[in-house]
């Protein structure tokens, strides 16, 4: 698929303009997005959950926009809830007046994230048997050989 394809899905359908992502998860093998844009309201689409890490870019593009008025927002605070990541934003034009965004925590960490971390070799060592492992995302104690966190999904190393 051709980069200007990729665009068009999260373009307004009715003006081309960027909407705002408000949420995102997966849902089998799609992830469902929810797109406000501000002159034409809501809109639902969905995109192959294996082509994920070609959309981060819009991801990110659209989840730190304001839904008032599309301007680009900073963070103010993302904060687990279950397998979400709710975001708090912060608009220049419209402040803190704006909405909170519920993303899938796994997703958001990617796109959060500016640059895709560098692989690390990760030396194992042995833990005792009654020693307690704890979630580096969000501090809860995780079960054993967890691979992603019950709490907030994050993916455990």
């Amino acid at each position: 698929m051709a980069q200007s394809e990729d665009s068009k899905h999260f373009s307004c359908p009715k003006c081309g303009n960027k909407g705002t992502i408000f949420f995102i998860k997966a849902v089998g093998k799609k992830i469902l997005i929810k797109q406000k844009c501000p002159q034409h309201g809501d809109r639902s689409f969905n995109v192959p959950l294996m082509k994920k890490n070609l959309y981060i870019p819009h991801f990110r593009d659209g989840v730190f926009r304001c839904p008032k008025c599309g301007m680009e927002t900073t963070v103010e605070s993302a904060k687990p809830s279950g397998p979400w990541m709710v975001v708090k934003c912060v608009c220049p034009t419209h402040g803190k007046n704006i909405p909170s965004q519920r993303i899938w925590s796994t997703i958001y960490m990617d796109i959060y994230l500016k640059e895709p971390p560098e692989p690390k070799q990760i030396q194992s060592t042995p833990t005792e048997p009654n020693e307690k492992k704890f979630c580096p995302n969000c501090g809860t104690t995780l079960k054993e050989m967890a691979e992603f966190c019950d709490a907030c999904g994050a993916k455990i190393l």
